[in-house]
């Protein structure tokens, strides 16, 4: 089984040969997706949506997901996830009838009701009737028109058209693989989406053309605890699991023109006081990246909010009693902080300043 895994890991990110259905057919390759992957997958949609929840904008997933429409749902791993963080009913769609019974196997054994609708997002044929408080995407897009020259077009009108199901408020949840390639396409599809119609709530807090792009990505991490079994498989099959990674964008229809939120305005989560818009203090930053220590002894953070994206950073030595949580930031929270002084490579803070984590990235135990 540890072979398998290994095989199938190879296969889905390194040249990609297995993305997709293709390890339905083989009980060995499908056993492996269902020990090591399915968990992954259903681990990583829990905690998007405990981040939805800790959202400012979060005020929908507090109180229930309603209805929500799996798209590209194979077995079931993220239809699980969500019937499990409080969907009331969860219609998971795909192309293939053999993966949707195998989802539906596995609801029943947890008995749980999950609907199912076989569906090619890819072809002609129309969606399963909404509205959806939810649509969900896991893993999905960047498996479809792959290799296509405007697959990121046609990946965004795919999303356009989903849209269309969605009830008023609802939000889109796509999740991709946290690869450079992939993670780079999906925060293409984000950019065309910004630009037709749509704001993104999570994880991003800046609204413009991502500035991680061209050269660089962005994706979420959370902590967890994966099961015994699946520890001792992933280290028999040489592969990695202390976090989980995930590129992941939660979109809804912007109220007014696509172009009106490419800051959040005063007042707004997110926006920084009257009078501070050349300076970051006081609005809401994401992190989005693990700590760095430079070679002058100062620990810094990639963070990204109404200035758009930069680095943060502290002295090591530097313990002032308002910047003790900066030393202890994980990529995902949510902060705000004062006392910042514009720096060559970013803004500095010091013992006269202060941080506040205000949205803390969950973990799974």
């Amino acid at each position: 089984m540890a072979a398998s895994v290994r095989e199938l890991s190879r296969g889905f990110t390194r040249d990609r040969a297995l993305a997709g259905e293709r390890y339905l057919g083989d009980p060995a390759l499908l056993g492996a997706y269902l020990l090591h992957f399915w968990p992954v997958s259903y681990s990583q949609a829990l905690l998007c949506v405990e981040m939805m929840r800790r959202a400012p904008r979060g005020a929908g997933a507090r109180a229930g997901l309603g209805s929500v429409l799996d798209v590209g749902a194979g077995p079931g791993a993220v239809s699980l996830a969500l019937l499990d963080s409080g969907a009331t009913r969860v219609t998971a769609c795909d192309r293939s009838a053999a993966a949707l019974s195998l989802a539906r196997r596995i609801a029943q054994e947890r008995d749980q009701e999950l609907a199912t609708h076989t569906w090619d997002a890819t072809g002609t044929a129309a969606p399963p009737r909404g509205p959806f408080d939810l649509i969900a995407m896991g893993h999905t897009l960047n498996e479809l028109w792959a290799g296509h020259p405007d697959r990121i077009g046609l990946r965004a009108g795919l999303v356009q058209r989903l849209g269309a199901l969605l009830a008023p408020g609802g939000r889109v949840l796509i999740l991709e693989p946290a690869l450079m390639s992939t993670a780079q396409e999906a925060i293409r599809v984000r950019d065309r989406l910004l630009g037709a119609g749509f704001m993104v709530e999570m994880p991003c807090i800046w609204q413009g053309a991502c500035p991680a792009l061209p050269d660089g990505t962005c994706h979420g991490e959370f902590d967890w605890k994966p099961l015994p079994a699946m520890v001792r498989l992933a280290h028999a099959a040489r592969i990695g699991r202390e976090t989980l990674k995930t590129a992941w964008f939660v979109l809804r229809k912007a109220s007014g023109s696509s172009t009106e939120a490419a800051v959040p305005r005063e007042g707004e989560p997110g926006a920084p006081p009257k009078g501070k818009e050349a300076s970051p203090d006081g609005g809401l930053y994401r992190v989005v990246s693990d700590p760095l220590l430079s070679k002058s002894g100062r620990v810094r953070y990639l963070v990204c909010g109404p200035l758009g994206r930069f680095a943060l950073s502290a002295p090591k030595s530097e313990r002032g009693p308002g910047l003790a949580p900066f030393f202890r930031l994980a990529r995902g929270d949510g902060i705000r902080f004062t006392g910042a002084v514009r720096r060559e490579t970013g803004w500095g803070l010091d013992q006269r300043s202060t941080v506040d984590v205000v949205q803390r990235t969950p973990r799974l135990e």
